[in-house]
């Protein structure tokens, strides 16, 4: 598997990206930005009795929620700390740092707007391609605005979650039946797209068409 960031990873050892070290950097960059976290309890509720038997995502999505217990309880002010935090981490982390779009969506779905900034942040050297899912899934129209305007960025990564984010049948994400049937939305980004100067961006276009193609040859 190729990581946002470029790594290639073995599948056995993806659940081992989430460990000590991750956690004491994601907590340290907390209390830079949010001196009253309690990372002692934070970490203790992390490394819980279940943990040695999470697999990837179920990882990613249980640092998530504990997040969300020890952050303030006003989602856009979490949001706020979290780009911050994330601005911090993104250098050296791909895959590690979906927990913060993880995050949106487990506690972003009816804050459509302060989501729809969010993934924009937290797309960038990481990917907000799974966690926009259930955004379209709950405002298929809204979000597909959203995501035409995304194809026009200046930044690549930005770019790619336009077209990766749509993807019918993204591997390892909620798959998008209102698309396998009627790809036609989804086209309309990859017009904006398939000449793009990036070839990171140009991939995930060949991988949407790939997609398409299956239900729709």
């Amino acid at each position: 598997m190729e990581c946002p960031d470029g790594r290639l990873i073995m599948a056995e050892l993806l659940k081992n990206l989430y460990n000590e070290e991750y956690i004491n950097l994601l907590c340290e960059n907390i209390i830079h930005e949010y001196p009253t976290f309690k990372d002692s309890l934070f970490k203790v509720a992390v490394f819980s009795s279940e943990w040695e038997s999470y697999e990837l995502k179920e990882r990613m999505r249980h640092i998530a929620i504990t997040l969300g217990n020890f952050l303030p309880q006003e989602y856009a002010k979490e949001i706020a700390l979290l780009c911050l935090i994330f601005k911090r981490m993104n250098h050296n982390y791909g895959l590690e740092n979906m927990i913060f779009q993880d995050f949106v969506e487990v506690y972003g779905l009816d804050s459509f707007d302060v989501s729809m900034m969010a993934f924009e942040v937290f797309t960038v050297n990481s990917s907000s391609e799974f966690a926009i899912r259930k955004f379209i899934l709950k405002y298929e129209e809204k979000t597909m605005i959203q995501m035409l305007l995304w194809a026009k960025s200046e930044n690549e990564h930005v770019r790619r979650l336009a077209s990766e984010g749509s993807r019918s049948r993204l591997p390892w994400a909620v798959a998008l039946p209102v698309f396998k049937e009627d790809p036609t939305s989804v086209v309309e980004i990859l017009e904006l797209l398939k000449d793009d100067v990036s070839a990171y961006v140009r991939k995930s276009v060949a991988n949407n068409l790939n997609d398409i193609s299956k239900d729709n040859p």
